[in-house]
C-alpha cells in the first residue's frame, strides 16, 4: 500500500460502497453525472501491467458487476468506461482505476462530450471542477453500500 496515494488512504477506502476480495468501488468525489464511480484494486497498483492474469480477470469481472449495479440504481441501460493509464492519457491519480459513468438519454447537452467533461473533472487546475462536499459524498456512499448489499444477494 502506498500511504501517499489518495486511493490507498484508509479514509478513502472506508468510503467504498462495493468490494470483492481484491477490489473496491467508490463514488467519485468529482462526478460528471450521477452514479459516476471508480473501481480499483485495494492494493496499490499503478498499471494493469502490475496485475497478474487472475487479478485482471477479477478486476474486470468486478467492474462489470458494479456497472450492472449502478445501471440498476440509476435506472439506465447505458454507461461509459474509461481507464486512463499514464499522465499523457489523462490519469490524475497514480493508482489504477476505472471510471464507470451511468448514462441516460439527454444527460448531457448536445455540445458536451462525456470524455471532455471527464478530463475537466480530474484536472485539479480546472476552476470549474465541481467537488461534492464530504458530507454529501459520505451520504451517497452509505446509500450505495446499502443498495449493494441488497443487489448482491
Amino acid at each position: 500500500m502506498n500511504h501517499e496515494c489518495p486511493f490507498c488512504k484508509s479514509g478513502t477506502q472506508s468510503l467504498g460502497f462495493a468490494s470483492a476480495e481484491e477490489f473496491l468501488a467508490i463514488y467519485n468525489i468529482s462526478p460528471i453525472l450521477p452514479g459516476h464511480s471508480l473501481v480499483m484494486p485495494v492494493k496499490h497498483a499503478k498499471s494493469l501491467f502490475d496485475l497478474n492474469e487472475d487479478e485482471i480477470s477479477g478486476f474486470f469481472t468486478f467492474a462489470r458487476k458494479v456497472t450492472a449495479f449502478l445501471c440498476d440504481v440509476y435506472n439506465c441501460e447505458a454507461y461509459d468506461w474509461s481507464l486512463q493509464e499514464g499522465m499523457e492519457a489523462g490519469q490524475s491519480v497514480d493508482h489504477l482505476h476505472l471510471h464507470i459513468i451511468p448514462r441516460k438519454p439527454g444527460d448531457l447537452n448536445k455540445d458536451e462530450d462525456w470524455y471532455g467533461k471527464l478530463q475537466q473533472s480530474i484536472d485539479p487546475a480546472n476552476k470549474e471542477r465541481i467537488i461534492i462536499p464530504e458530507r454529501e459524498h459520505r451520504q451517497i456512499s452509505v446509500y450505495l453500500k446499502e443498495q449493494w448489499e441488497v443487489f448482491k444477494t
